[in-house]
């Protein structure tokens, strides 16, 4: 498991330079990520997915170096769907690898900076973060660049949704 948060920790950190660029970025003072044993759409899932609320956290916080600080927004995650499906299965429109999730953006100290939205990432849009070569035919729903794939897609996605 340690080689899961290692990857999606080193993933979120090569998307950092974009949100360095932002002069005008807010500062976050919380990251909190919360998924149930009920969002797990099975044991696999479950088995798989132990670990998603600190790797994404860390993932989340990788991407917004320079941004976190004692004071700013809170960022609340409550994870409602995590699956896991395999290339076979996505083809033939059976199933897919998904993680969604109700994003709330709160500010304390800022009334007018907040926003909710609910967010959900596809094994499609993790294609790019995954090793070069990657054969998406063979490589199981359940290895390590699948899982670092997903957690960095969803991770630069509610960067990018904040920021946007």
């Amino acid at each position: 498991m340690y080689g899961k948060t290692l990857a999606a920790a080193l993933l979120g950190a090569a998307m950092t330079l974009p949100a360095l660029a932002l002069a005008d970025a807010p500062m976050i003072k919380s990251i909190d990520v919360e998924t149930s044993l009920n969002d797990l759409s099975n044991a696999e899932a479950a088995a798989y997915w132990k670990s998603l609320d600190t790797d994404l956290e860390t993932a989340i916080a990788a991407q917004l170096v320079g941004r976190l600080g004692d004071e700013g927004m809170d960022i609340k995650i409550d994870m409602n769907e995590v699956a896991l499906a395999n290339f076979f299965q996505s083809a033939v429109g059976s199933a897919e690898s998904t993680m969604s999730g109700t994003v709330n953006v709160i500010d304390l100290n800022n009334n007018t900076n907040f926003n909710t939205f609910d967010l959900t990432v596809t094994m499609a849009q993790a294609l790019p973060m995954m090793p070069p070569g990657t054969d998406i035919t063979v490589i199981p729903p359940t290895s390590d660049e699948v899982y670092a794939g997903m957690v960095a897609t969803f991770a630069a996605a509610v960067v990018e949704r904040i920021d946007g």
